[in-house]
């Protein structure tokens, strides 16, 4: 190497020195300029408006109001990119005219969402504002919280969604479904259930008048009188066959029975949705919402409700 060579690659090494020192600063600016942006109060998506909530700005009804955290919340990138995500979904199938129901999409620190109807606004749980939990993490989450005695067991089974779909779609649409009740059917969402002829045909399929409007099924206690694997299996075979409910929490009234009903609707007419029940590795119940006579029923009165809808529009 000639004398010339080596100054050059002393030179050259002493320039690698300084491109060694400079990048890990270059690399700190990098991340903290696009950080600057991780998270805001609101924004706009598709025409869809998605606020955090602001004490100052939102006050939810008084039955709400109680349980909801009177803090600001700002929404991270990654719950602004859960929220497109769902838009997304809804818009793949032509469906993003369900979100125009609300007037706004708030994110909240509350125990649930829920749909502040006299408002028409959805506030969604800042918790659920994720992609990572699916409608069938949903499923077991829900069997586990009314039958605390299958925890033991639940290392065994958990629920299949097909295709799998994140359970912040089942929420946002859960919840339009809830403005959709009070706005076209005329649902009574405080105190007593007032029949509406409406709503009547909906609610006589599973709600029995004559004994105050309980469900006609018995479906919360055959759910908490589950004590086995082999009787969840024999319950969920019931559900399958003879329930005219679409999950397990449509039975907590005639607004949540609805509401529930309206987003399988959606689900299984538009991307084909089913839901399986795995044990030990292999389905051992598909289709755990196959048609019978009183699911038909619901999903031709909701398409029915939707056509005439579009119809009016």
């Amino acid at each position: 190497m000639t004398p010339s060579n080596i100054i050059i690659w002393v030179e050259g090494c002493v320039r690698m020195r300084a491109l060694l020192r400079i990048l890990p600063l270059c690399l700190f600016v990098m991340v903290l300029l696009s950080g600057c942006d991780w998270e805001r109060d609101s924004f706009v998506y598709q025409g869809i408006l998605f606020e955090g909530f602001d004490p100052a700005k939102h006050q939810p009804s008084a039955e709400f109001l109680k349980h909801v955290t009177p803090t600001k919340v700002s929404l991270s990138r990654r719950q602004i990119q859960a929220l497109k995500k769902c838009v997304d979904l809804l818009n793949e199938q032509k469906l993003r005219h369900l979100l125009v129901y609300p007037d706004r999409f708030v994110i909240v620190e509350a125990p649930y969402s829920f749909a502040d109807k006299p408002q028409m606004i959805v506030y969604l749980d800042r918790e659920k504002v994720n992609l990572t939990f699916t409608i069938g993490d949903d499923w077991e989450n829900k069997l586990l919280n009314a039958n605390l005695g299958l925890m033991e067991h639940s290392g065994q089974f958990y629920f299949k969604g097909t295709p799998e779909l994140p359970n912040l779609l089942r929420i946002i649409i859960h919840e339009v479904g809830h403005l959709v009740e009070y706005d076209r059917l005329k649902f009574n969402w405080q105190g007593k259930f007032v029949p509406h002829p409406l709503n009547k045909e909906f609610v006589s399929i599973s709600w029995d008048r004559d004994h105050y409007w309980q469900d006609k099924e018995g479906f919360s206690e055959k759910l908490h009188n589950i004590q086995s694997v082999e009787d969840l299996l024999a319950f969920l075979q019931w559900f399958k066959d003879e329930s005219s409910f679409f999950s397990l929490s449509s039975s907590m009234g005639m607004n949540e029975d609805f509401a529930e009903a309206f987003v399988y609707y959606i689900l299984q007419e538009y991307y084909g949705y089913e839901i399986s029940f795995v044990y030990n590795g292999r389905v051992v119940l598909d289709n755990l919402q196959a048609l019978n006579p009183y699911r038909t029923q619901k999903k031709a009165f909701i398409a029915n409700l939707l056509q005439n809808e579009s119809m009016d529009e």
